[in-house]
């Protein structure tokens, strides 16, 4: 059972009233091929940028309903939008980012993706992985996106602001995705989780993982993030 770190309910914005109950055990998906959000309305998605939303848990959804993950939300605030987008949940729970790189072939290049998203990194921190480990996994995978030409961002974690005793393990995983976004030239987004932070009805009852509005609010503001950047995608 993957336990509930002080490092996670940190660096995820999550310190609630939940905190100190583990969490529950997270099976990976029976089948780890990525699979696109559905759209509302088929138009928007004709001749559209596909988004693969590489992740584990927080973007395959985990608990809800496939149309309530963070990629088909995403998909349905494009639509609303009026631009056009088409996004591939390519979230697996329990992935670690040594995961997400094994099937990139099949999750990002077997997708024909026009633009990367890399949300992972959590479940490294919980199986006690050293920093180094998903810094060389995710700097592998954005290797693997510039030698296939493949725009990417970062989805990262952040502590927040006055956070207090962060010792320097926490330290060391928070720093990986600015330096990451930095190293690689790739736009970042420093706190998932950010959009929920102090609000438990948004937080399911592991304390850990967004309910159905939680994903809404997350949504929201990681679309208004993507938006410029897949607007300037070329055609």
């Amino acid at each position: 059972m993957i336990r509930t770190h002080r490092w996670l309910l940190a660096a995820l914005a999550l310190t609630l009233a939940a905190c100190g109950k583990p969490a529950p055990a997270v099976t990976p998906a029976i089948d780890p091929r990525p699979v696109a959000a559905p759209a509302a309305d088929p138009a928007m998605t004709e001749n559209a940028p596909i988004i693969v939303v590489l992740g584990d848990s927080l973007t395959a959804g985990y608990q809800l309903p496939p149309g309530n993950a963070l990629p088909a939300v995403l998909q349905n605030n494009f639509d609303a939008r009026d631009l056009k987008a088409r996004f591939v949940n390519a979230g697996v729970s329990g992935d670690t980012t040594a995961d997400g790189l094994v099937r990139y072939d099949w999750s990002v290049t077997g997708s024909n993706a026009d633009l990367l998203v890399i949300a992972l990194g959590a479940n490294d921190f919980l199986n006690d992985l050293p920093p180094e480990t998903p810094q060389k996994n995710l700097a592998a995978i954005l290797d693997r996106a510039k030698a296939d030409k493949l725009p990417a961002v970062l989805i990262g974690v952040a502590i927040p602001k006055g956070a207090s005793a962060v010792d320097s393990r926490e330290a060391a995983y928070a720093a990986i995705y600015p330096e990451l976004a930095k190293k690689f030239d790739v736009p970042y987004y420093p706190d998932m989780l950010g959009a929920i932070a102090g609000k438990p009805a948004l937080i399911q009852q592991d304390g850990l993982h967004p309910t159905a509005e939680g994903v809404e609010a997350i949504a929201a503001v990681i679309a208004d993030f993507l938006a410029p950047i897949v607007v300037q995608l070329p055609e």
